[in-house]
Formats: structure tokens, C-alpha cells, sequence
């Protein structure tokens, strides 16, 4: 990523956006652009490094989102303490000034330092096809000509940026998301 970090608020009111640009304000190397609905952020969607996202618009669009979750950052109202196992980073509102602060500072830390998982890649798309079609890695790797253990690293990374481990969650993934 370039040395400014370009950010998206997706779908926040008019008082919710001023405190987050606020704190983006604070921060330097970013930069960020208020879009209040996702029709409308939709066209720089591949111009934007990072999304923060309203709660109603994340749940709206999660066939963009949920493949971008290391890029993304969810603010919503509430306790979301055990958000940790959706590998999606929630920032709550309901917190104090401090923890807004610090969630803020540490997504876009972890966007100028490269932390986040990359989208799955046009092979890692062809194996999670094959995979949510009820395919043993056996075969997987027959039908792509390549190594079984080429599958597995395949799987392994596939379940490290989607956050889901078993076949059946990938089905499912796969299914919702439009990709078989």
C-alpha cells in the first residue's frame, strides 16, 4: 500500500461521521471519504484501502465485505466482546472517547503495516468451488492438476482469511457468496 491510507465511512449519520472523522483527523497518512450509502461508495470501492462500515450497511453487503473483513472495521452500537471468533473487527460505539481511539488507531495500523489478509486469489476460488461441490482433496487435486499438499496449503489459507475451518462452513460461504 502506498504511504496514504484511503478510507471509506460507509453509511453513518451525520453526528456518527463527524466523531469518526474526528478521529481520523488525529491520525496521521490517512485520508478518508464519507459515503452514506454503498450505491454511492460502490464505484471507489477498488480506489479505497480501508472500509468503516455501519452495522446496517456491513449485514446489507456482506457478499463485499466479508471477503475484505481484514480491511474492514464495523462500528455499531452496543457489547460485541465476542466478536473476536467472526474475524471481523467491530469497533463498539457505546464505548468511551479512549476505546473509540484506540480502535481506530490500531485498524489503521494494521492497514499502513500490511496486516491484512489478502482476498482469495483465482486459484483459492477454483479449490473453494471444488470444495463446496463435495470434493476430497484427493480429487481437487486431480481435476486441477496439482499436488494434494498444494490443496491442503490451498485450504489452510483459504480458512485463514475467511475465518471458517470446516467444509461445511466453506459450503455455505461459497453458497452465499455467489461462487458456485
Amino acid at each position: 500500500m502506498g504511504e496514504l491510507i484511503r478510507i471509506a465511512l460507509i453509511g453513518f449519520d451525520t453526528l456518527e461521521s463527524l466523531g469518526l472523522r474526528l478521529l481520523l483527523n488525529e491520525i496521521k497518512g490517512c485520508t478518508y471519504e464519507r459515503f452514506d450509502t454503498f450505491a454511492e461508495f460502490e464505484p471507489f470501492s477498488e480506489k479505497t484501502d480501508g472500509y468503516v462500515v455501519s452495522m446496517g450497511r456491513f449485514v446489507e453487503n456482506l457478499d463485499f465485505f466479508l471477503p475484505r473483513k481484514g480491511r474492514t472495521l464495523v462500528a455499531g452500537k452496543g457489547d460485541f466482546s465476542d466478536s473476536e471468533r467472526s474475524g471481523v473487527s467491530i469497533l463498539s460505539c457505546a464505548g468511551d472517547e479512549s476505546d473509540l481511539r484506540e480502535g481506530i488507531e490500531r485498524f489503521v495500523k494494521a492497514l499502513k503495516g500490511g496486516d491484512v489478509p489478502d482476498e482469495l486469489s483465482g486459484r483459492e476460488m477454483e479449490v473453494l468451488r471444488l470444495i463446496a461441490s463435495g470434493k476430497i482433496n484427493k480429487e481437487i487435486a486431480d481435476a486441477l492438476c496439482i499436488s494434494v499438499n498444494t490443496v491442503i496449503t490451498h485450504r489452510k489459507n483459504i480458512s485463514a482469511k475467511l475465518g471458517i475451518k470446516s467444509a461445511s462452513g466453506l459450503s455455505l460461504y461459497a453458497m452465499m457468496n455467489g461462487i458456485i
